[in-house]
């Protein structure tokens, strides 16, 4: 939904020209274990958009030489260095693209373990950082250096690229980013992710529930993150944005949303996110499953409040939360999202 947001961007920056999409990581079974776990490409299917792919301009034989190459290219175990190998196949087959979305396998690309298959070396930097003192420091670090972070994180001149080259980009998830220029195509963004009418009975009632209560929704996003959001679970995060949501919101209703294979974790766990399950009112949503995975992002989108990790589908539901005063909070060792509020 972001590389899609930039898409929008550069179709409004570029009215007369011809922009595409491509998928062609879905198209490879390799990747299934990262970027396919959930359901593919499903833009199509949930809401209806129907742009043009670049797959159209080759015929399927040069299509299928086209995934060839980048098959064969194994960008997968190389830092997920899928520009550089995707460009080429493209180039290869006569489209020729410059590369703007960088080289992951450079040093200077500042682009680390982006392949979550692999588990980085530890170091003595990173084990400090994981500890109460070392989180501490970090978040009162980058709170000092906020400025910096949100130019950094927004990638603001790459997103909305004013050039007339022929350019393969997309995919630097700047767009949730603070500062980051979205106001431009909300509009747009809105009236593209306009999601189908509930048809079960249990997301109707708990969708009119959250509407008609101090709704906070918490994001527990684990699972195939704990390697970026650990610190969350370990160093007090959501027992502050808890606490933070209390003195500000009258009876409210905390509502739970998370990957299907950590329900239970979360149940077990409630001191990690400072509630009494006895007697704090604590729901879960824990019935939209597969194919019905985004239904929880809809009805994020329908609380009045949401407690968020550094995940694009909770801060798309926090996104299109509507109440006026929304409280929207995130980490504050990711600053640089837009939310109201950091902890």
């Amino acid at each position: 939904m972001l590389s899609f947001g930039e898409y929008l961007v550069l179709k409004k920056l570029h009215p007369d020209e011809d922009i595409y999409i491509e998928t062609i990581t879905y198209d490879i079974p390799e990747t299934s274990e990262v970027i396919n776990q959930w359901n593919g490409y499903e833009l199509e299917r949930i809401f209806g958009i129907h742009v043009p792919n670049v797959k159209d301009l080759f015929t399927p034989e040069q299509w299928a030489q086209v995934l060839k190459d980048v098959r064969d290219s194994h960008y997968w175990d190389k830092n997920w260095n899928y520009p550089v190998y995707i460009t080429r196949a493209l180039n290869h087959a006569g489209l020729e693209l410059k590369n703007i979305r960088g080289d992951f396998e450079s040093p200077l690309s500042g682009v680390h373990n982006v392949n979550m298959k692999v588990t980085p070396k530890p170091t003595f930097k990173g084990r400090f950082i994981d500890t109460p003192v070392g989180n501490l420091l970090r978040r009162y670090r980058r709170y000092m250096k906020r400025n910096a972070l949100i130019r950094f994180y927004a990638h603001h001149d790459q997103i909305f690229y004013r050039g007339d080259e022929n350019i393969f980009t997309g995919q630097w998830l700047g767009l949730k980013m603070r500062n980051s220029g979205i106001e431009l195509v909300a509009d747009e963004i809105r009236q593209s992710f306009r999601f189908p009418d509930f048809t079960g009975e249990q997301n109707r009632a708990m969708a009119a529930l959250l509407s008609s209560s101090q709704s906070v929704a918490i994001h527990a996003r684990r699972g195939d993150m704990l390697g970026n959001n650990g610190y969350c679970y370990k160093y007090g995060y959501f027992r502050r944005a808890v606490k933070y949501i209390r003195r500000r919101v009258d009876h409210p209703l905390f509502v739970f949303f998370t990957d299907p294979g950590s329900v239970e974790w979360c149940r077990s766990n409630p001191e990690i996110f400072g509630l009494d399950f006895d007697r704090d009112k604590v729901l879960f949503v824990d019935w939209n499953k597969a194919e019905h995975s985004y239904r929880d992002m809809q009805l994020i989108a329908c609380c009045k409040h949401a407690i968020i990790t550094n995940s694009s589908f909770g801060w798309w539901g926090a996104y299109f939360i509507t109440n006026p005063g929304k409280i929207t909070i995130s980490p504050m060792e990711e600053i640089a999202i837009s939310t109201t509020h950091h902890c």
